[in-house]
């Protein structure tokens, strides 16, 4: 029985002091290595087989995942569908609050974090040709969190028929799959500048979300 224990602790020891840690990319490569640091941004390794080789360092966006060789697995926030799937067209409807009529709008939008993304919104209506509109905005969100459904908030800046304005979104974003569809349903106040004039627009849109 003591010879056995004994084999199975220099076993254990052994598989413990081979184990290297794993790294995924997001080209599909896997890396047998030693992670020395992992800064969020940056993720700095020397090869498992090349110990004495010279410090490598990868940016975080490239990796896939890392799996520690005690067991541990780090997403890198891939998990985040807003990180996952940054980039985002979407098409809609609105209604201004003070009028009869109806809006359409297209949108393309980018989250250069999971909670900030920037975006440009093309529209018209049936009373006047033409609207454009660009600007951030952020959703209460973290880094590493799997949420499909975040509130936002923005400023964006646009021109409306001849008229430049700076317009306030309230609303809410869900995301049904990590790479398909998108929805917005949004509350916006529109203050027209040097002029105290304000619309509110109540708007609703649908589109796909497109990894990089």
């Amino acid at each position: 029985m003591k010879e056995v224990l004994i084999l199975a602790m220099l076993t254990y020891l052994f598989n413990y002091a081979t184990a290297q840690d794993k790294i995924e990319t997001k080209d599909k490569k896997q890396l047998d290595v030693k992670v020395l640091e992992n800064t969020g941004k940056f993720v700095k390794y020397i090869m498992s087989d090349y110990p004495d080789g010279p410090v490598i360092s990868l940016k975080a966006k490239r990796i896939e995942r890392i799996e520690y060789k005690n067991g541990v697995v780090d997403l890198m926030g891939n998990q985040n569908p807003r990180k996952a799937s940054p980039l985002g067209i979407s098409i809609g409807g609105g209604k201004w609050v003070s009028s009869a009529g109806l809006m359409f709008t297209a949108t393309m939008d980018y989250f250069i974090t999971p909670q900030i993304d920037m975006e440009v919104n093309m529209g018209t209506d049936s009373q006047k040709p033409f609207y454009l509109s660009a600007g951030p905005r952020l959703h209460i969100n973290s880094g590493y969190s799997d949420n499909r459904l975040t509130p936002f908030t923005g400023a964006l800046f646009g021109y409306e028929y001849g008229k430049e304005f700076v317009q306030f979104p309230l609303g809410v974003n869900y995301i049904y799959k990590l790479s398909k569809w998108n929805f917005n349903f949004s509350l916006s106040v529109n203050e027209l500048i040097f002029s105290n004039e304000y619309q509110t627009i109540i708007e609703f849109r649908g589109g796909l979300r497109f990894k990089l």
